[in-house]
């Protein structure tokens, strides 16, 4: 036996109020009692949203009801593309009360004189679709329980999400799923879609120092707090793959003393297919792509890994680039060979190129006329690093070629090996120059007229193209050393 629906005025995320009487306007009415907390209902949402110009065109009016602020209302309509009608019940939750709720998702169906005639609840595809005489997906999962509706809770609870006595974004920190700035919840739904269908359980390997199990799902989680987009997750996989390889030794890095952060270089047709930024400030900030990537690695090697500042990670100072750095080179700006094929891949190839480095030093040249002199430039801005007297360096320096420098060398016909093994010759210094603060033992060992280069071979030179097309600056970035870690390649997964 049917029963009367009762009315309710509810704020719309459209702006003002709107009454049951208003949505019926003589036409049956689907209302949806929502969520955000509820991952069913996210899904619950974005299964039937495909279907709602059809509902519309049938004569039927929907409604989604979410016990959440209009802000939280507006972001999970958005998210999942429901364009109904989206409205927001405030605590203590009087109108699902009236409908009784016991669990969210609750689909209520109300005819035209304002009868209840039928409910499901939770997810029920075959339901649903019989309740509403339309097709749905035959996507699993096909049923699937929902939460309990907010009305259903005791005094106390209900007292505290009015006060704002649980924020999502506080949790995270009081948890301590954070790197110091906000992330996003990574709840059950978020997750899923970050995953994209793929196997959560399968095992990329372990992360040091902790040697904590590195899981598809973790990484998503990871992808999810930094503010990733679905269409990341491949290439981020790729750098947490090139990071778990032992010569890069993110186990060393994650712990030591050192300013060592982890640099993301991303080469390839992924670049443009997820919106990677090679050019203007590609070092950042103002990239979703660029900043996103690089800060869910750093999340993945310090929430799974165990290396959080303070705690195993002991570097003295940090840097900037222990948040999160990625970008892509800009290889098309030049006729140098890109990264990724220098190192051995096919250029249609997608990949991703991991590096532990220090702070980037930016290196201004706006004056030369002859490769030899700009080459001479960018070694000796690289003279310094690490310490003014370590020569040879035994680690890999990373040089980030604005195209203006990139194209003069080209334009001279020099290859990138050229300016390496010129700036490998170049700079060298005199080794009783070098005997003072801290040295190395092959400064302390030769003649004081032994000419000691600051790298011990030109291959620890790496170079790709990146930034603004107006602008002589170009950077370097200092080695992480005495770990043997080296930059490490991964093609993207999945993808070409």
């Amino acid at each position: 036996m049917s029963v009367a629906a009762p009315e309710f005025t509810l704020a719309s995320v459209s702006g003002g109020s709107l009454r049951l009487a208003e949505l019926q306007a003589d036409a049956p009415t689907l209302l949806l009692f929502v969520s955000e907390e509820c991952p069913t209902c996210t899904l619950t949402l974005r299964r039937l949203a495909p279907v709602l110009p059809e509902l519309v065109a049938a004569g039927l009016t929907v409604a989604a009801v979410f016990e959440d602020p209009l802000e939280v209302a507006a972001r999970v309509a958005r998210r999942t593309g429901f364009t109904a009608t989206v409205l927001s019940e405030p605590a203590p939750y009087e109108v699902s009360r009236a409908y009784e709720l016991v669990s969210l998702p609750t689909a209520v169906l109300v005819d035209r004189s304002g009868q209840q005639i039928s409910r499901v609840v939770g997810w029920d595809s075959e339901a649903l679709a019989e309740l509403l005489s339309v097709s749905l997906s035959d996507e699993a999962p096909r049923r699937k329980p929902g939460c309990a509706a907010k009305n259903t809770y005791d005094a106390d609870s209900l007292r505290a999400l009015d006060s704002g006595g649980f924020d999502e974004l506080e949790e995270m920190f009081e948890r301590g799923w954070t790197d110091g700035l906000p992330v996003i919840p990574p709840t059950p739904a978020r997750v899923e879609t970050m995953l994209g269908g793929h196997d959560p359980g399968e095992l990329l390997g372990e992360m040091p120092p902790a040697m904590a199990q590195v899981t598809l799902e973790r990484v998503a989680a990871c992808a999810v707090l930094a503010g990733c987009r679905p269409e990341y997750f491949p290439v981020l996989v790729a750098a947490v793959q090139a990071s778990l390889e032992p010569a890069f030794n993110v186990g060393g890095q994650a712990v030591t003393t050192q300013p060592v952060g982890q640099v993301v270089v991303v080469n390839g047709p992924v670049r443009d297919a997820i919106g990677l930024n090679g050019s203007t400030g590609a070092l950042g900030p103002g990239w979703r792509a660029n900043m996103t990537i690089g800060r869910a690695l750093r999340l993945v090697i310090s929430l799974t890994g165990g290396g959080f500042p303070g705690r195993l990670d002991r570097s003295a100072l940090g840097n900037p680039g222990k948040i999160g750095l990625c970008f892509a080179e800009d290889g098309e700006v030049t006729t140098w060979e890109p990264l990724h094929v220098e190192r051995g891949h096919d250029a249609g190839r997608s990949v991703v190129t991991v590096l532990g480095a220090d702070a980037p030093l930016s290196v201004s040249d706006h004056r030369s006329t002859s490769p030899d002199e700009l080459a001479r430039v960018l070694g000796e801005a690289a003279a310094a690093t690490w310490s003014p007297n370590w020569w040879p360096l035994g680690g890999t320096s990373l040089f980030v070629l604005c195209p203006e420098h990139a194209r003069s060398f080209a334009e001279w016909g020099w290859s990138k090996q050229r300016l390496r093994e010129a700036m490998f010759e170049g700079v060298r210094r005199p080794a009783a120059s070098l005997r003072w603060g801290e040295t190395t033992p092959q400064v302390l060992a030769a003649s004081d007229d032994q000419l000691i280069p600051k790298w011990s071979a030109p291959e620890d030179i790496v170079i790709v193209v990146a930034g603004g097309e107006a602008g002589r600056f170009s950077a370097v970035f200092g080695p992480c050393l005495g770990m043997e870690a080296e930059p490490i390649s991964k093609e993207v997964p999945w993808i070409t």
